[in-house]
């Protein structure tokens, strides 16, 4: 028998699929820490490249759809290693930096809600539907989807613009990142949120 998820197993039925329909004006694109930190040193991410070229993609699609974006920045003490505040690390990546009327966030703890605004926004907005992407799947995605749904939201992460790095596991073996993306987001995918990618999102109906 085929692994079935608690929202399968609830009968919840999907809602973000191809040819389903998506209201723009209560949905909002939270891309969390495109930053230049993941793309060199020690926080690297081997599927960077790949993953900050569909976040581009989900990007176009959320202007051309009139979605809000919404970026989250993680912003560390001046005197940190990584994230420090106006450093090159901390800059957000090329093709992923805040652009005119697009709001920001800074946070400095891997929830992207922690104190800071965002549920403000959220709710000035009338936002339902929060569709996440960012860098680390298994720490600032994770954190952030499942607070989203915890408090009331309708959660998407973005599989394809995400990723992470490779962790030692528990016996002190490394766990290729490939697969703890992939438990992550099987994890959250239980019943968090829908696991999608941008083609799904872009063969949808939005009004």
């Amino acid at each position: 028998m085929n692994a079935r998820t608690l929202r399968q197993i609830a009968g919840v039925p999907p809602s973000l699929h191809a040819g389903a329909t998506l209201d723009a004006a209560k949905t909002a694109v939270v891309f969390i820490d495109y930053q230049n930190e993941y793309r060199n040193g020690p926080l690297a991410l081997p599927d960077e490249p790949t993953a900050s070229n569909a976040a581009r993609r989900l990007r176009a699609w959320a202007e051309r759809a009139g979605i809000a974006v919404i970026h989250v920045l993680h912003r560390a003490p001046a005197t940190a290693p990584i994230f420090a505040p106006d450093s090159d690390g901390a800059a957000p990546i090329a093709g992923l930096a805040p652009g005119k009327g697009e709001a920001v966030i800074h946070k400095h703890l891997p929830s992207a809600f922690t104190g800071t605004s965002l549920l403000d926004e959220l709710q000035t907005r009338g936002i339902e539907t929060l569709i996440i992407a960012g860098y680390m799947t298994h720490n600032c995605v994770d954190s952030t989807a499942r607070e989203a749904f915890h408090r009331g939201y309708r959660v998407g992460v973005v599989a394809d613009a995400s990723a992470t790095r490779d962790l030692p596991g528990p016996d002190g073996k490394t766990i290729p990142a490939a697969t703890v993306h992939a438990g992550v987001l099987a994890g959250l995918g239980d019943r968090i949120a829908e696991i999608v990618d941008v083609a799904t999102l872009v063969a949808m109906n939005v009004v």
